[in-house]
């Protein structure tokens, strides 16, 4: 039984997407076909308390290269290109209703795009 449970959550995990990194702070994992993108903590703390978070609406075409994430904080102004072409299916809008939610937040997804 327990050598099964065993088998079955090795192939789970060796399944699992690849999380892709960009030197800007820009993270994504493709998932058969979609897209998850978010943002590395990393950069979300140099940008100090995050005050707007805004990205096209659930619906909206996106070409590679578009601008995707707008986000702004204490320190600094960011906008975020996207990696890749297709169809917004899901946008994190609590972190638009009140951005500062973004603050602390660890690698945070606030994209999905269906390419």
């Amino acid at each position: 039984m327990w050598e099964r449970l065993v088998k079955w959550f090795k192939k789970l995990l060796g399944n699992a997407p690849e999380i892709h990194r960009e030197e800007n702070g820009l993270w994504w994992q493709k998932e058969q076909s979609t897209v998850k993108i978010g943002l590395d903590s990393k950069i979300i703390k140099e940008l100090g308390s995050i005050t707007f978070f805004d990205t096209p609406q659930i619906g909206e075409q996106v070409q590679k290269g578009d601008q995707l994430i707008d986000i702004e904080g204490g320190k600094a102004v960011e906008t975020f290109k996207s990696p890749f072409g297709g169809k917004i299916v899901d946008v994190r809008s609590e972190f638009e209703d009140n951005p500062s939610l973004l603050s602390g937040k660890t690698d945070p997804a606030l994209v999905t795009v269906e390419i």
